[in-house]
């Protein structure tokens, strides 16, 4: 049996990736994220907390909106007195505890609109509340009222006068403290304008390599496939389906176990960049217009852009971003033939397109398999997909397609129990 290799991570572009991906669903939130991490960072430095503290309160920092699977949440977020907020911390948290190394910052997202209430907040129902989810509460919070229409050294005192009004109840009074000391500093004001991206805080931390056993491998794959998958029940199976049939069609096709590994991981990741396309044209029950098919026609370049930070990745960024790419060059976004495609993104390509005919959308019903089987013959012949790996298909149809029911199915049952587990945990804080 070919023992699998511990995968290498730079934990910094892991979660420069992840930052990115969460920020595609509303580029009017964009910054938020890096800003409320560049504050969170300077709090830290301030209260002297070490390196491994500051690096979980940053990660967390820049993902701690994570939960918020639509626009419509995500700029809920931005009112600085959201009245619901448990929801997408709950969602962040059961996204982000699916990857092992990510589980303290899990915590700490989870908790972090739990109000101070002068100290009963180091209890939420029955848990502790880290001290750093509060930190990330008062980070969130100031970022929240920064107007980047006005100079930045002009709104601290008013910043200010807002936090200090709610200290005790919402806010630790030490950590407000802290930041009154931090404020005095021009240069940390300046920081949250002026630092466009999380790049700097790559530059200011010490991050160590992650080395992902199997296990880990897996709860990664999953971290990435949830939040791409898990914005609509329409598509919270799809990448399941392009995983599964990709996986038995590469071995089929003679790839080797660690070969069928990546190319698992590129099918769960080929839709990344749908996180760019709005919910409503993901979930519309019609045919879509010129103008949301145009939209639509953006994911598989956001896919491929996404995943550049993890140099390591590279592979499965090929395999899985040119799914739309056809031999004849006719595909896009890039326009490849069938020189420049590899064989994995090809293998993709017939899986993405025999799960997309075969199973539920939300304007059509899954076709009949024969059926698909006629509209994949026929883009062979317009040289859209690969003859070679659709004759593998047809050879073995009844083995990949319970490969993809079955996965589709247990991705189904895994979305329920985490709308239920949500729902549960939310009800806590109501």
């Amino acid at each position: 049996m070919e023992k699998q290799s511990a995968l290498v991570l730079p934990i910094f572009e892991l979660v420069l990736c992840l930052a990115r991906a969460v920020d595609l669903v509303s580029p009017l939130v964009a910054n938020h994220h890096r800003r409320t991490a560049q504050i969170a960072y300077g709090l830290g430095m301030q209260m002297k907390l070490p390196d491994e503290k500051i690096r979980e309160l940053v990660i967390a920092a820049a993902l701690h909106d994570v939960g918020g699977l639509t626009r419509r949440e995500r700029l809920l977020t931005l009112d600085f007195e959201y009245q619901n907020p448990y929801g997408h911390a709950v969602l962040g948290y059961l996204l982000l505890k699916t990857f092992e190394p990510f589980r303290r910052v899990a915590e700490i997202v989870r908790f972090h609109h739990v109000p101070w209430e002068n100290g009963q907040g180091k209890m939420f129902a029955g848990q502790p509340v880290p001290l750093h989810s509060h930190l990330l509460q008062l980070a969130d919070r100031v970022a929240v009222l920064i107007n980047p229409d006005i100079d930045i050294l002009a709104q601290v005192e008013d910043i200010l006068s807002k936090i200090r009004v709610q200290s005790r109840e919402r806010f630790m009074p030490e950590q407000v403290q802290t930041l009154e000391l931090l404020a005095e500093k021009e240069s940390f004001w300046l920081d949250t304008i002026h630092l466009s991206s999380l790049d700097s805080l790559s530059r200011r931390l010490t991050w160590p390599d992650l080395s992902i056993d199997d296990e880990e491998f897996l709860g990664l794959s999953n971290l990435f496939r949830r939040i791409i998958d898990f914005r609509s029940p329409f598509t919270a199976f799809h990448s399941a389906g392009v995983a599964a049939s990709s996986e038995i069609l590469a071995h089929l096709c003679g790839f080797s176990k660690t070969e069928c590994r990546t190319i698992h991981l590129a099918g769960l990741l080929h839709d990344l960049g749908k996180l760019a396309v709005p919910a409503e044209v993901l979930e519309k029950p019609e045919k879509l217009t010129n103008d949301e098919f145009t939209i639509m026609r953006r994911h598989t370049y956001y896919t491929y852009y996404l995943l550049e930070p993890l140099n390591i990745m590279d592979v499965i960024r090929v395999w899985g971003s040119f799914h739309h790419e056809r031999l004849d060059g006719q595909g896009y976004p890039f326009h490849l033939d069938r020189s420049e495609l590899p064989r994995g993104s090809r293998i993709v390509a017939v899986a993405d397109m025999f799960t997309a005919l075969t199973e539920d959308r939300p304007y059509r019903k899954g076709m009949p398999v024969q059926d698909a089987m006629k509209i994949l013959q026929d883009a062979v012949v317009g040289e859209r997909i690969d003859k070679e790996i659709f004759t593998v298909l047809v050879d073995n149809l009844e083995k990949v397609n319970q490969a993809r029911s079955q996965a589709q199915l247990r991705a189904t049952k895994e979305y329920q129990d985490f709308l239920n587990q949500a729902a549960e945990l939310t009800s806590l804080g109501t």
